[in-house]
């Protein structure tokens, strides 16, 4: 198959014929038809995350099920699927206290760069090449465990299931999941990129009646609103906390969703959210950074700072509950998608990332 190979931090991707095995045990093979280029995806091709190299990126993606292994039973050949970046097996600790995202073999897989059994189903015998969150979808062809596949219905255009299998699911889980927003509520969204839009469509969907966006690039204005903010706050101002409060009553939001991964902007969310509320920390920080709130003080604020990952809940449960909403008419999926490119394209669309492109880039395979 052709796939992305990142070699080195230091220099773009190549696109190489890479030997692809069969699927074993519980494994699918997938062709991949579209899929998404993240923020996640960028922040390990920069070195951020200290990956281990050689290794094929890609996570957001959706295609057809080409041939299962052994003991397969979820889907078949010929299966449209959405593909599940933190496939669970169902049976460890965090598995069956309903924290499936933080599947313990999950875990060991992912950071091993190999599927269940720790090893590699890409590249050449002796050389092998790692995957990236048991998917590695900058390729053609993808070996994944049948856990992270889920069968999507005939009129879902590959592009938006692409997109659900990250970006919509982990900011529409960070709102509905983790934060438990409620009808009436005052909600802050750091950061209106591809987690953050989703983020605010949830919130609209959820009832609040405060949607704050804000983000330095103050072109996206208009962007959060169409998609349900009710207001726009420029996150560089340096009386960015004091335009919060004169929205909500002068104590500031109930909810607070950070997706920048900045640690200042942790920092901040985490001012602007009322005694008792809740700061959903999304972003992923580069490696070796702390996020600092005041010491004095915390106690007695009640507040609750909480990790979203994959929006904090079942991926399987959600993924099919937004697809839902969404061929109901009740998500605006498809504006989110920008330019659609083949696989040569790849590093170009890390570097429109790198610019702030609104839209989400999506690499499409014939």
């Amino acid at each position: 198959m052709r796939a992305a190979v990142l070699r080195s931090f230091e220099r773009d991707m190549d696109i190489e014929d890479v030997p692809v095995a069969d699927p074993r045990d519980r494994e699918v093979l997938v062709r991949i038809m579209a899929t998404g280029v993240c923020a996640s995806d960028l922040s390990t091709i920069r070195g951020k995350t200290s990956a281990a190299l050689p290794l094929i990126p890609g996570h957001e993606a959706a295609g057809i099920v080409e041939r299962v292994g052994s003991g397969v039973s979820k889907v078949q050949p010929g299966d449209r699927v959405v593909l599940s970046w933190a496939p669970n097996c169902g049976h460890c600790f965090y598995c069956q206290d309903s924290h499936p995202t933080l599947c313990d073999v999950y875990g060991g897989a992912a950071s091993s760069g190999g599927l269940w059994d720790g090893t590699s189903r890409l590249g050449p015998i002796g050389a092998p090449i790692r995957h990236y969150s048991c998917v590695s979808s900058f390729a053609e062809l993808a070996v994944v465990p049948e856990t992270g596949c889920i069968k999507i219905d005939p009129d879902v255009p590959f592009a938006v299931a692409a997109l659900v299998g990250c970006a919509v699911t982990t900011g529409f889980g960070a709102v509905i999941n983790d934060a438990a927003v409620r009808a009436g509520d005052a909600i802050g969204i750091m950061g209106v990129g591809g987690v953050g839009i989703n983020a605010i469509q949830a919130a609209r969907l959820a009832g609040a009646e405060t949607i704050i966006a804000l983000d330095t690039n103050i072109g996206k204005a208009e962007l959060a609103r169409a998609n349900g903010a009710t207001h726009f706050i420029n996150a560089a101002d340096r009386d960015g906390l004091e335009q919060v409060r004169a929205l909500t009553s002068g104590r500031g939001v109930d909810h607070m969703v950070e997706c920048t991964g900045h640690p200042a902007a942790m920092s901040a969310a985490y001012a602007m959210t009322r005694p008792a509320g809740n700061v959903v920390i999304v972003g992923i920080a580069p490696k070796g950074t702390d996020l600092a709130v005041p010491a004095i003080g915390f106690p007695g604020s009640k507040k609750r700072i909480i990790g979203s990952i994959y929006g904090g809940g079942v991926p399987e449960r959600d993924i099919t509950k937004i697809l839902a909403l969404y061929r109901a008419g009740r998500l605006a999926l498809d504006s989110q998608i920008g330019k659609r490119i083949g696989l040569a394209q790849v590093n170009d669309a890390l570097k429109w990332l790198e610019q702030g492109v609104q839209a989400r880039t999506i690499i499409e395979f014939a």
